[in-house]
């Protein structure tokens, strides 16, 4: 499912940009069935008792937190750190997106690990889109949710980790923007 808003301003045109284009390509080179990726725009840094936690909106005040799901492929959601910066009409802003991905059921021929190549499916579709400059990878469960330190504590965090047959990895991106252009 591709979860989009409305009428995106701003940052969310140019996540959105990049969402649409993730779910359009992904589920056919993983041969996957659109409902079995959820795929998300940006996530907020919620405080929850447990610590910060990445939620999307879902209307009507509620929000829902967006991790492994045993019955979906794949999940990726964006998310924003509090900084951005004016530099006379352009924007920068530090932007993640999270992928959590069973990958027994999007790589089913292989018989090993297939991280690498999972992360590669991905990473070929959003090199150098939209203004999203890659400056990083992240792998580990905890650098990946390093902003999120509370979802550390979700059962269903701590019972998928980052095993066979789950992967979780983050792309970490440089985005320039035109706000005017928005």
């Amino acid at each position: 499912m591709l979860y989009t808003k409305i009428s995106p301003v701003g940052i969310d045109i140019q996540i959105q940009r990049l969402q649409t284009l993730l779910f359009a390509k992904l589920p056919a080179i993983w041969g996957i069935s659109d409902t079995l990726y959820e795929c998300y725009g940006r996530c907020y840094r919620n405080q929850k008792d447990e610590g910060y936690v990445a939620e999307v909106y879902k209307g009507n005040n509620e929000y829902k937190e967006v991790y492994v799901d045993d019955r979906i492929s794949a999940i990726s959601f964006f998310g924003l750190t509090d900084q951005t910066i004016d530099m006379n009409k352009v924007n920068k802003a530090e932007v993640h997106l999270i992928f959590w991905v069973d990958i027994k059921k999007v790589k089913p021929a292989l018989l090993h690990r297939g991280d690498e190549e999972v992360r590669k499916d991905v990473e070929q579709i959003i090199k150098n889109k939209y203004g999203f400059q890659l400056s990083g990878i992240d792998l580990g469960i905890e650098n990946v949710l390093r902003d999120y330190p509370g979802s550390l504590e979700s059962d269903k965090v701590i019972k998928y980790r980052d095993m066979h047959p789950f992967h979780c990895f983050r792309f970490n991106f440089d985005l320039l923007y035109n706000i005017s252009q928005c």
